[in-house]
């Protein structure tokens, strides 16, 4: 889960249609500040989010992949073989 300094959970994505963050429904609008933006666009197909390396974006691909990864790295951190 991604949130803005508002508290307002944004959704990149999806031309920001699916976002609470986008100035609709009573919500202030956090597109201006916001570092997913451009995920929004629809430049941005969805090769970028299976490359995509935010981990908390609910429109991550490979959520439980990365999720593996950085599990392992972290035990590995930890064990100091990194």
């Amino acid at each position: 889960m991604i949130i803005d300094i508002t508290g307002i959970e944004l959704i990149p994505g999806n031309g920001g249609k699916d976002c609470p963050g986008n100035g609709e429904n009573g919500n202030e609008c956090c597109c201006d500040e916001c570092n997913y933006m451009c995920c929004c666009f629809e430049l941005r197909g969805k090769h970028d989010c299976r490359e995509c390396v935010h981990t908390q974006c609910p429109r991550n691909e490979n959520y439980a992949l990365k999720l593996e990864k950085i599990e392992k790295l972290m035990e590995q951190m930890k064990n100091s073989e990194i």
